[in-house]
């Protein structure tokens, strides 16, 4: 978020429209190199939380086809969104005051909740920053010069 929040800025101030090519400036390498910075960051803050845990539980070796495994289940995408859940509630907690767990001794359950449901638990950590994230995306992507016709910002 705060990546792309930085690119909307540049885009917005003129700053990237010194890096497009072109035949008076030399600023194509600096142009590329943003381009491509964010496929690296997204790639790399996205799975090394998810290696460090696994290595820490089983080794590094396992570790690694642990994840080369969880990629062709799709499972980092659920891994993102659970750790959006405590990073939002941990936020949320030292903001304003610790918790105590309450041990009630159920098991644990697994149900189907309804659209309403699951938008009341995760509006606030999930559906707005989904909606300002996309809102940046769809921004840049229009007054980025760089970005120009490109998919890969929006998707």
């Amino acid at each position: 978020m705060v990546f792309k929040s930085g690119r909307l800025y540049l885009a917005l101030s003129g700053v990237e429209a010194s890096c497009k090519a072109s035949s008076t400036n030399n600023n194509a390498a600096l142009g590329a190199i943003l381009n491509q910075q964010f496929i690296i960051q997204l790639g790399l803050f996205t799975a090394l939380p998810m290696i460090v845990e696994n290595s820490l539980e089983h080794g590094f070796l396992q570790a690694i086809w642990d994840f080369l495994t969880m990629q062709l289940q799709l499972s980092s995408v659920f891994y993102t969104f659970s750790m959006g859940t405590r990073a939002h509630y941990f936020g949320r907690t030292i903001l304003h005051g610790g918790a105590k767990y309450r041990a009630t001794g159920r098991g644990f359950v697994v149900e189907h909740k309804g659209f309403a449901e699951n938008y009341r638990l995760y509006a606030r950590s999930h559906f707005v920053k989904a909606i300002e994230l996309g809102l940046i995306l769809v921004v840049f992507a229009s007054h980025s010069p760089i970005a120009g016709n490109t998919f890969v910002y929006i998707a």
